[in-house]
């Protein structure tokens, strides 16, 4: 129930729902979508890498024993093909009732049947219809996918499973307010799983005899829902968070390790290859001569150890890592995968105020971008810096360039 899968959440992900099935609990597992990527774009450099990692999530969820996924925007763009691939290499789940080609015909199952003890229960997912989700799909896609109205193909499909199943789970790829309309409007439907909005519900939300939940985004929880299917609606939802009480799964181990190999051998090998980065001159070197009082203060900050804290953790080649851990990450004149530029580690000048290459081309004075809080935060997230207060203290630690 998350968007955007973090690969270190999935150790413990596999080990906690293995607990939950050694009490014997019967157990149903679903994402509502964007499980596979969270990028609205992937530069050509990394496509392949983000093609692999979506590889290694589809199959640790294989593992774990996932039973449907919606398809989210954000899925798309790694490409339909590319879904179908992993659909048919791992039996993967993906479900969606009205994302369909330029001949209406649906482009994935429309819902799936699981048996539960002796209850059946249908999953299946719908993604929003706003003009800004259908343009996205039309853009991301090519007009290779289309989105028919979410309401309409839902009402179908509870018409359809009527008789066949006890219970009824609708994944949303919708945010929350569309949540209720659904649940309102769909007679039928028992549970909702959302998402595309990232919200987080401590308790389930009740409209009309429907419960709405979501769980957030990045793995950073896990949603679980008990419920009796017994009529009585009778629920407790929990937000577990994976922390150290929850030991690493090794199977999943291996499967990380084994990607992490793989995208290190796509850029360039461990390293022996190539300089250590100790050994090169950054290009803020080329600053200096004018900024020596600021280059100086600049390296007395954790930026100027940015990629450090990367190298012999598998985290070196990790685009979601390089991106706020290298300087203008694959944009022009920025470090990029495919050329992993060595004198572009660490989170130099151009970082936070802009390329410099106009300055530098005639070395006449122009005004530097000025750092401002929303820069920061794009790297500074809370599942990424859980308990980092960014406030104006945090500035002045870095804080320099009035100073010219």
């Amino acid at each position: 129930m998350e968007t955007g899968e973090q690969l270190g959440g999935l150790y413990k992900k596999a080990s906690y729902f293995d607990q939950i099935r050694k009490s014997q609990t019967p157990l149903i597992i679903v994402d509502s979508g964007d499980l596979l990527n969270e990028d609205e774009e992937i530069p050509e450099s990394i496509q392949q890498s983000a093609k692999l990692k979506a590889d290694v999530i589809a199959q640790i969820y294989k593992h774990i024993g996932i039973d449907a996924v919606g398809v989210g925007e954000l899925d798309l763009v790694l490409g339909i093909d590319y879904l179908k691939e992993l659909e048919k290499k791992y039996d993967f789940p993906f479900v969606s009732a009205n994302l369909v080609d330029d001949k209406d015909t649906p482009i994935f199952k429309r819902y799936i049947i699981k048996k539960v003890g002796d209850k059946n229960v249908g999953i299946f997912g719908v993604i929003g219809d706003t003009s800004d989700m259908v343009s996205k799909v039309s853009e991301i896609t090519k007009d290779a996918a289309y989105v028919l109205d979410p309401l309409e193909a839902a009402e179908a499909i509870v018409k359809e499973l009527a008789g066949k199943v006890d219970y009824i789970i609708a994944l949303t790829h919708q945010g929350t307010n569309r949540d209720w309309v659904i649940a309102r409007r769909i007679k039928g439907i028992d549970l909702v799983v959302g998402g595309h909005d990232k919200q987080k519900t401590k308790e389930p939300f009740e409209a009309e005899k429907t419960l709405i939940v979501q769980a957030g985004e990045k793995g950073q929880y896990q949603g679980i829902l008990e419920v009796a299917m017994d009529g009585t609606k009778t629920a407790t939802n929990k937000l577990v968070p994976f922390n150290d009480d929850i030991p690493n799964d090794p199977k999943v181990k291996e499967m990380i390790t084994a990607y992490n190999d793989k995208i290190a051998d796509m850029y360039g090998g461990a390293g022996e290859s190539r300089p250590a980065a100790a050994s090169i001159e950054l290009r803020l070197s080329t600053c200096e001569p004018c900024h020596s009082e600021q280059v100086k203060q600049w390296k007395g900050t954790d930026h100027a150890k940015a990629y450090s804290t990367l190298v012999g953790k598998t985290k070196q080649f990790d685009p979601k890592c390089l991106a706020c851990h290298t300087t203008l990450f694959e944009q022009p004149d920025g470090f990029s995968m495919k050329q992993q530029q060595m004198e572009l580690v660490n989170v130099q000048c151009e970082s936070c105020h802009g390329s410099a290459r106009e300055h530098l081309s005639d070395m006449s004075k122009k005004p530097a971008t000025k750092p401002v809080m929303a820069l920061c935060i794009k790297c500074h997230t809370d599942d990424r810096c859980p308990g980092f207060d960014l406030d104006a203290k945090k500035m002045e630690l870095i804080k320099h360039w009035t100073k010219n």
